[in-house]
């Protein structure tokens, strides 16, 4: 599947997401990504980092918005700051077990990180 598609399938949960480029990146852009009681705010935008050879080579690792917090003010497990189509973004540290490009996707890849997400720490 490619990353055109693959948006498209996104699109029907997140309408919002969008493949963004710049500065030799390019990511899916995931708006409105609502977050459990324990975070700092109520929704954060993720962003996938799409590796070159996609799908042959699965994202690894996911980014949120900068100022996404613990609600008690403290760092999220694993994480930290970093540079992403030229702003900075909360990177999670946060690893699939594998990637099959025959059965995975990019919308599989969303609910990974929605999972690691709804894991407050």
């Amino acid at each position: 599947m490619d990353v055109a598609s693959e948006l498209d399938f996104v699109r029907k949960r997140y309408p919002q997401a969008a493949v963004q480029e710049g500065e030799g990146q390019r990511a899916l852009v995931v708006p409105g990504v609502e977050l459990p009681d324990g975070w700092s705010h109520a929704e954060t935008t993720i962003s996938i980092l799409v590796p070159v050879g996609f799908p042959h080579v699965g994202p690894d690792c996911f980014f949120a918005d900068a100022e996404l917090r613990l609600a008690s003010g403290g760092e999220p497990q694993n994480s930290a700051m970093q540079q992403l189509l030229g702003r900075q973004q909360r990177w999670f540290s946060w690893h699939p077990a594998a990637w099959e490009a025959q059965s995975d996707s990019l919308g599989a890849y969303v609910r990974f990180c929605e999972g690691r997400l709804r894991e407050v720490r």
